[in-house]
């Protein structure tokens, strides 16, 4: 790839190294099952008790709720209902955090660390989740790859250059720069045991 390509990449990269206990497992709503293979496996690895789902009705699939097909698809595995928070009215992001958060603080007190659940490219969930739940102050990322919206061919931080989702990354890149220079988001560190909140002056 070339410098701006790595540039781009390296800025919307979700991933931090270190994985470790969490409050909850956080899952971004999405319209693909793929989302659900790294919450599976870090609930399995026992780092964290429960498992929140996010997400309404798909978009192409109007009559499918995104995050009770990704329920099913957990249950399937064996991970029990009463494992999982499942929110099922959101849309967006931002949504899927803000419709969530009473049902996470219905039924924990103050959550401090979460691993959430995130296509490799999408940084920008790591602080929306931030804003949206002001007492979490670590975060891991559990990443994992997408193929492309458009033909169905995976890529990954190597090879997204090449990908037909090259435009919605180059998109998204600018999106979040524009989001964090205005302080629409808040700032956050990528450290050797996941994301934290940055302190001022740092």
């Amino acid at each position: 790839m070339s410098e701006v390509d790595d540039t781009v990449a390296d800025f919307v990269d979700a991933s931090a190294s270190g994985l470790g206990k969490a409050d909850l497992i956080f899952v971004f709503g999405s319209t693909l099952p793929d989302a659900v293979a790294p919450a599976a496996e870090v609930f399995r690895s026992g780092l964290a008790p429960l498992i929140v789902l996010t997400g309404g009705p798909n978009r192409r699939k109007p009559d499918q709720v995104e995050s009770d097909v990704h329920a099913r698809l957990l249950q399937s595995q064996g991970i029990a209902p009463e494992q999982m928070l499942v929110e099922r009215r959101s849309r967006t992001s931002v949504e899927n955090v803000a419709f969530a958060r009473p049902l996470i603080e219905e039924r924990l007190d103050a959550v401090r660390t979460v691993v959430v659940v995130v296509k490799w490219w999408q940084r920008r969930q790591v602080h929306v989740l931030a804003a949206g739940l002001p007492t979490v102050e670590r975060i891991y990322a559990a990443i994992w790859n997408p193929p492309a919206r458009a033909d169905g061919r995976p890529y990954d931080r190597t090879s997204w250059a090449s990908s037909s989702d090259r435009p919605r990354i180059e998109g998204e890149f600018e999106y979040l720069k524009k989001l964090l220079s205005n302080g629409d988001l808040p700032p956050l560190s990528r450290t050797e045991a996941g994301w934290t909140r940055t302190k001022p002056g740092a």
